[in-house]
């Protein structure tokens, strides 16, 4: 909760959320104009996705920073990624 605090009081917190197993997924594929519905995940990992971090970052090197002191980072892989902008043109 201390790491929530900081990136909050910084700042830098837009949202974030645990996830439930990966034996709870289900995945929707599209093609030839039909939907598949499967039971489980994508694929077959022993890593999995616990949660994650919404966070505002001036550039990737401020992004790391926080990335490094998530508690997660001690006992698993933190995964840096940007969020892809969409302009509302693209939305229609």
């Amino acid at each position: 909760m201390s790491y929530t605090e900081a990136l909050k009081s910084a700042g830098a917190y837009i949202g974030s959320n645990r996830l439930q197993p990966v034996s709870t997924a289900t995945t929707v594929r599209t093609g030839d104009g039909k939907s598949q519905v499967l039971d489980g995940p994508y694929v077959d990992s022993k890593e999995q996705l616990g949660g994650y971090y919404l966070i505002q970052a001036a550039d990737l090197d401020a992004a790391l920073a926080w990335a490094a002191r998530c508690p997660g980072a001690g006992h698993g892989t933190i995964e840096v990624r940007p969020v892809w902008e969409m302009s509302a043109a693209q939305y229609v």
